[in-house]
């Protein structure tokens, strides 16, 4: 997990820092850009992390249900309410972006991907194996 130092920043630089950041990252013309940038910026965990949690948004709004997520993404429970919260929260215009997304053909594709997982999940626990193969 990330460690942020406990010293505050300060709040007039911490505003530089932010806005040259978000400057830069706009500059990015094009996906191998932005995906060069980010692949050297952040750790392989950092990059997951971030993907995961964004997959799990597109999810959650596409009613998904938490134990479906969990199984097929492969995060706990707690990383689905701590983005649920998020999305709950996101602004018109973040959600209406994650609309857009949603509705875009490689994230049905992941969609699919996901229901065709879960639908391959192995039985409860306590169920009895041999009724359920048959079924």
């Amino acid at each position: 997990m990330p460690q942020v130092s406990k010293y505050p920043l300060d709040k007039t630089l911490e505003t530089q820092m932010f806005h040259e950041f978000w400057s830069s990252v706009s500059k990015l013309r094009d996906t191998n850009e932005v995906s060069s940038f980010f692949s050297d910026l952040l750790s392989d965990t950092e990059e997951k992390m971030l993907a995961k949690r964004f997959t799990i948004a597109i999810l959650i709004l596409r009613g998904k249900r938490p134990v479906d997520i969990a199984n097929t993404v492969h995060v706990s429970y707690s990383t689905i309410a701590s983005v649920a919260s998020w999305v709950k929260h996101a602004s018109p215009k973040m959600r209406s972006l994650l609309q857009i997304i949603i509705d875009q053909r490689n994230w049905q594709k992941i969609l699919y991907r996901v229901d065709e997982l879960r639908d391959k999940l192995p039985p409860a626990y306590g169920t009895d194996w041999e009724k359920a193969g048959k079924a």
